[in-house]
């Protein structure tokens, strides 16, 4: 019976990081103390490489511990802003109507070309966007929309999750475009921005079919045996909504508009971002105009949108919170003086290395220290100054060791537990830890295989422009 199903021992992620951001305050007081020294350049803090030396011990205390809350709060301040924003914008969507009528005319059109292809469309708009974008924390708003629509499709939360932040974060981990992790090491590296751009599209692509192939053929066994589904002992019903209700409704103009105008957002989201070196607080104005937009078009009264905003910004705000705890770990890596022993260690071990062991030890470092911290845009700012040197002693290029450092960053992430985005994402598809394991365990090793493959290729052609 659906009222005896298991909820799911579902881990709370604010709980996950806490306990991390407890164990890396208790590494403080054991670990032996040291820091590189720093310069700047082009604007940015780096560090001098061979620079490492003792320093005092800086342990975080009991009071410290708290006190990263709101510092962690105030450093991710930007993009927890983003994601309530986009959440508002999106509740206002959500009360034009739009939204649900859009999806009822998508399963509609499933019984026509099958539901398949519109997991395939779905995973095509959400790896451009994080293969493009750079996206990940930015599409939360948009997951819950998803998993309602593949429930209704008859797939489960498992699959909903899949198609859009999954593939978006795979689409992170190698877009020829991110500005959070190539732009900033093309900038330490002083290679030309987005230079290697077409063989990092190859593995995009690559990497993106080979997910959705994985995806669709769970999704397909699901579809075919709702038995089969790792996720059928978990009540997912509070995820679900019926949209048989908007079957016989007609779209009105209004509404029509208010797809474009959300389309045009992202459109304007894109443009900013890769040609007006847009940031945070341009992405959320540009959704939040839309989202204004959108409800005057439908005749929502002030007062209905300002409400809108508020209630879309609420059911966002537990997520915010996570980003923002994320952000505290981080604080306290940094107060506590354990980044700078971690990157000599890392350094140490690699050097002396030949070319390909070199790269892949690159990888598999970089995949371990993303266990800490999950920011892309903080380990790039950290270890580059560090990596771009030891790629230059042992023969390789910098565009490969930057891509060895991309992989290692962005595969691990839909891993680690530690990662507070993907914590968001479990709970917003009440996804139990343990489920995703067993899901995506067979496919980060396929995905780790193809990266180690990628970068032999790299290194055999010297990739480059240098």
């Amino acid at each position: 019976m659906e009222g005896n199903r298991k909820q799911g021992k579902t881990i709370n992620p604010i709980l996950v990081l806490f306990t991390v951001l407890v164990l890396c305050a208790v590494a403080t007081w054991f670990v032996s103390p040291g820091a590189f020294d720093r310069t700047e350049m082009n604007g940015r803090t780096i560090v001098v490489p061979g620079s490492f030396h003792a320093v005092d011990q800086t342990p975080v205390n009991l009071f410290d511990v708290f006190r990263s809350i709101p510092y962690g709060l105030e450093g991710a301040a930007g993009m927890m802003f983003l994601v309530m924003i986009v959440g508002g914008a999106i509740e206002i969507y959500s009360r034009t109507g739009a939204i649900d009528l859009g999806i009822s005319r998508i399963l509609k059109l499933s019984n026509k070309v099958g539901s398949q292809w519109i997991l395939v469309i779905i995973m095509f708009i959400f790896s451009a966007i994080g293969g493009l974008l750079g996206w990940s924390e930015q599409i939360i708003p948009f997951v819950p929309i998803i998993v309602s629509l593949c429930l209704a499709l008859g797939y489960d939360s498992l699959v909903g999750m899949s198609v859009c932040a999954f593939v978006c974060m795979i689409g992170f981990s190698v877009s020829p475009t991110n500005m959070y992790t190539v732009a900033i090491a093309h900038e330490i590296a002083e290679l030309p921005m987005f230079s290697g751009m077409g063989f990092r599209l190859i593995i995009l692509v690559v990497l993106e079919v080979v997910c959705w192939a994985y995806i669709l053929r769970y999704a397909a066994k699901v579809k075919k045996n709702p038995e089969k589904s790792l996720m059928k002992e978990i009540d997912v019903s509070s995820l679900k909504k019926d949209f048989s209700s908007y079957e016989e409704k007609k779209m009105t103009p209004a509404q029509i508009l208010a797809l474009l105008t959300l389309a045009v957002s992202f459109s304007i989201a894109i443009f900013g971002l890769l040609k007006l070196g847009w940031g945070v607080n341009e992405l959320a104005a540009a959704f939040l105009m839309g989202g204004i937009i959108s409800g005057i078009i439908n005749r929502i009264s002030a007062l209905g949108i300002i409400n809108a905003l508020i209630d879309g910004a609420k059911g966002n705000f537990a997520g915010a919170l996570i980003i923002g705890v994320a952000r505290s770990v981080q604080w306290v890596l940094t107060e506590g003086g354990l980044i700078d022993p971690t990157i000599n260690v890392l350094s140490n071990a690699l050097n002396g290395l030949s070319p390909t062991v070199t790269v892949i030890g690159i990888f598999i470092a970089i995949t371990l220290f993303n266990g800490l911290i999950a920011s892309g845009s903080g380990k790039a700012m950290a270890i580059m100054p560090m990596l771009i040197p030891l790629a230059d002693m042992v023969g390789i290029t910098r565009q490969t060791a930057i891509l060895a450092f991309q992989f290692g960053d962005g595969i691990s992430n839909t891993f680690w537990f530690t990662n507070g985005t993907m914590l968001i994402f479990f709970a917003l598809a009440k996804i139990p830890l343990s489920k995703w394991y067993k899901f995506i365990v067979p496919l980060e090793i396929v995905l780790c295989l193809l990266s180690v493959v990628f970068m032999m290729i790299a290194v055999k052609i010297n990739y480059g422009p240098f």
